[in-house]
């Protein structure tokens, strides 16, 4: 609650105490200061101060507070009196004695929420001459719009859930959608390739047959077509085996005769296709490996030492 103290007499008042040290008091003088943030208010100006800084923020260290905190129970408190003050202005049909009682509640600050207490408070602000008849009125008047207001809230909300909620299933349905035409199509990548695999396949074997059926129509022996493809490809393809030795000697450093055979061998087989005689390359292994300068023998391994 916001508390005063009059600049005529030096009495602290609190605000609903303010109008009667007026009356009775300091009657030639009417002005106060707010203790909290010492600002003067003359004459009736004090009615619109309804809160105001705290000793915790004008004591704390700069920075403490920045403006416009919001500060625990303000934001309640702000929507209950703005409910008061909006009844004033809808309920165009109460009685006088009801709308002056509104009027007077809504220029305070700390109107409690709880009936007692309101109760209470509004027999201490008034000195005990409110009729309580308006009174029990007045709060059931304030009931009924906050029950109102409180239900006009809570259907805002669902219809905002429903809106969500709607908007979260089409969205999962749309990407539910989006999964199955990816497996479809998916699905019919393989197929398609599945079948032009087998179509090479065929194709192959066609290939082959109408090549074995022309040697045979022209008296050419199988033996001698398949010596025939390996005379070609020998010729066409050359694998480098000094490159291949180095290439994995350098890599290792140090390896056996053994091992340098078998990967430079596999090499080999994988560059032509496994078609030449395993013999054939072993020989062209071995006649490579003899003439490498930049490597060595020593006990069954092969060295590199280098250009």
């Amino acid at each position: 609650m916001v508390v005063f103290t009059c600049n005529h007499c030096g009495e602290t008042l609190h605000k609903p105490k303010v109008e009667k040290h007026y009356q009775f008091q300091c009657r030639n003088y009417k002005s106060v200061s707010c203790v909290d943030c010492f600002k003067d208010f003359r004459d009736e100006e004090y009615v619109v101060h309804t809160k105001c800084i705290t000793e915790d923020e004008r004591y704390a260290a700069k920075g403490t507070y920045k403006n416009g905190i919001v500060k625990k129970g303000e934001v309640k408190q702000e929507s209950w009196l703005e409910m008061i003050r909006s009844i004033c202005d809808t309920e165009k049909n109460l009685r006088p004695s009801l709308r002056n009682l509104l009027n007077i509640i809504s220029g305070n600050s700390n109107v409690p929420r709880k009936k007692i207490k309101f109760m209470n408070f509004v027999k201490s602000s008034l000195g005990g001459r409110a009729n309580m008849n308006d009174v029990e009125e007045v709060w059931n008047l304030i009931e009924t719009y906050k029950n109102r207001t409180s239900n006009h809230n809570d259907k805002q909300t669902n219809n905002i859930n429903s809106t969500d909620n709607e908007s979260s299933c089409g969205t999962k349905r749309s990407q539910d959608d989006d999964k199955a035409v990816a497996i479809v199509k998916k699905k019919r990548k393989l197929e398609n390739s599945e079948t032009s695999m087998i179509q090479d396949d065929e194709n192959m074997k066609e290939n082959k047959k109408k090549q074995k059926d022309s040697n045979s129509e022209n008296g050419i022996p199988m033996d001698n077509t398949i010596e025939t493809i390996k005379q070609n490809e020998e010729v066409s393809v050359k694998f480098d085996f000094k490159q291949k030795i180095l290439e994995i000697v350098t890599k290792k450093g140090e390896i056996s005769i053994k091992k340098l055979q078998k990967k430079v061998l596999k090499s080999y087989s994988n560059f032509i296709g496994g078609i030449d005689d395993d013999q054939n390359a072993v020989k062209k292994f071995n006649k490579k490996l003899k003439k490498i300068s930049s490597i060595k023998i020593e006990n069954e391994s092969v060295v590199f030492k280098g250009a």
